[in-house]
């Protein structure tokens, strides 16, 4: 069995440990801590913030080193700093210590044990494959909310927030350290991913004997394609968190149940699986820039519908073309990302995109409640949302026509 396909298995579990223990299972301890240190739910919302802001600036310096050190030495350490953040908030007496942590240590550990780190490896191990590999892997992210955030509870009404902080990071550091002991780092010239052309295969020798070395950072954001990848996709995946966000306040405010709201979102996270199994058939047979690009087109058409949307059923139908773009594009992207610029500078530049998908995502779910604070709806939202879709999409496009550093796998 080629390796390449073991490694997607142990990136889809260190995603679901490390998302769904931090991003997934935020919610739920936002009540106890709050209480127990009279926060206000705004003042606990802004641990996402820190988390966020916290990830954006040190991916830069982690996917730099992803391609300069070995992955599984810093993967390993990330395992370390995971356990020791939750271990440290457990204990914690202050909020200004519980900050700090989040914000500098575990916003380290989450991209090194786990999302930065294993695209990096992915995208050297496959080429042909690509595609499929990173979208099947994405699925850990989905299963992290469904496995790992009703665990958490559990643990949460027997335990306490305290115990629950310790137990989860121990688990979870356990868990990482072994995956990161199973890591191969790079294929060796026995490994030949499964479908690759004797062509392709000699195309990848050449790319890798070329490619050893990462580019300089200079040169990576004088390319073209950098910036119309980098802001179409930051664009893109902010709008879509803009919307998931809005999605229950917006079921509620056209008369809908607080159950029928939530069940909105459980179709949503379905339907961003069903999309990740449906898209791993065609995601290396299809240019990336056209699959983004339609992504981009069918958010312009869901924020066309929700102007219109009012009951349950249209609402429904909206949550599944939600659930399907948001849940293909971020896999997606990495595939797109590795086929420009290179597997041996992948990580650079992942790292460097990281601040502006963070950034322009924590402005437009700003902006999302600042539109309804002062119109009293979400109408002029979802049509700014339209054209801003659809100038996403326009860039996208324009990055077939950019110079690219690799070749790209050839497309059936």
């Amino acid at each position: 069995m080629y390796y390449g396909w073991r490694l997607v298995v142990i990136a889809a579990i260190a995603y679901m440990l490390t998302m769904g223990a931090t991003y997934s299972a935020l919610g739920l301890f936002i009540i106890p801590v709050s209480q127990e240190f009279g926060l206000s739910r705004a003042e606990m919302n802004s641990a996402l913030i820190l988390l966020n802001l916290g990830g954006a600036g040190l991916s830069p310096f982690i996917g730099r080193m992803l391609d300069r050190y070995s992955p599984r030495r810093i993967m390993t350490a990330g395992s370390v700093l995971f356990g020791f953040s939750f271990a440290v908030l457990s204990f914690s007496q202050s909020v200004l210590l519980d900050a700090v942590i989040i914000a500098l240590p575990l916003a380290a550990a989450v991209p090194s044990a786990g999302t930065l780190t294993m695209s990096v490896l992915l995208a050297r191990w496959f080429t042909v494959h690509r595609g499929k590999a990173m979208v099947l892997s994405a699925l850990g992210v989905s299963v992290g909310s469904i496995v790992m955030t009703p665990a958490i509870g559990w643990l949460l009404e027997q335990q306490g927030w305290r115990s629950t902080l310790l137990i989860t990071g121990v688990v979870c550091t356990a868990i990482l350290f072994v995956l990161s002991t199973l890591i191969r780092e790079r294929p060796g010239p026995e490994d030949k991913e499964p479908g690759a052309t004797p062509e392709a295969l000699a195309r990848l020798q050449v790319l890798m004997a070329a490619g050893s070395k990462p580019m300089r950072i200079g040169e990576i954001l004088r390319m073209p394609n950098f910036w119309t990848i980098c802001l179409s996709s930051s664009l893109a995946m902010g709008l879509a968190q803009s919307l998931s966000i809005t999605f229950v306040p917006l079921a509620l405010d056209h008369g809908l149940s607080v159950m029928e709201a939530t069940t909105l979102m459980s179709i949503t996270g379905i339907s961003a699986i069903a999309g990740i199994l449906a898209l791993s058939a065609v995601a290396d047979k299809i240019e990336r820039s056209l699959i983004l690009t339609a992504f981009y087109v069918l958010g312009a058409v869901l924020n066309a519908a929700l102007l219109f949307s009012h009951g349950f059923v249209m609402l429904a139908g909206c949550a599944v073309m939600l659930g399907v773009a948001a849940g293909a594009m971020a896999p997606v992207f990495f595939a797109l990302v590795a086929d420009h610029f290179g597997t041996a500078s992948f990580g650079t530049v992942r790292g460097l995109m990281a601040p502006f998908l963070a950034v322009i995502g924590a402005i437009l779910v700003r902006f999302a409640g600042e539109v309804f604070d002062r119109t009293g709806n979400y109408d002029l939202l979802f049509t700014i949302y339209i054209f801003a879709e659809l100038g996403a999409a326009a860039l996208m496009f324009s990055t077939r026509y950019c110079h690219r550093r690799a070749m790209a796998p050839t497309f059936a």
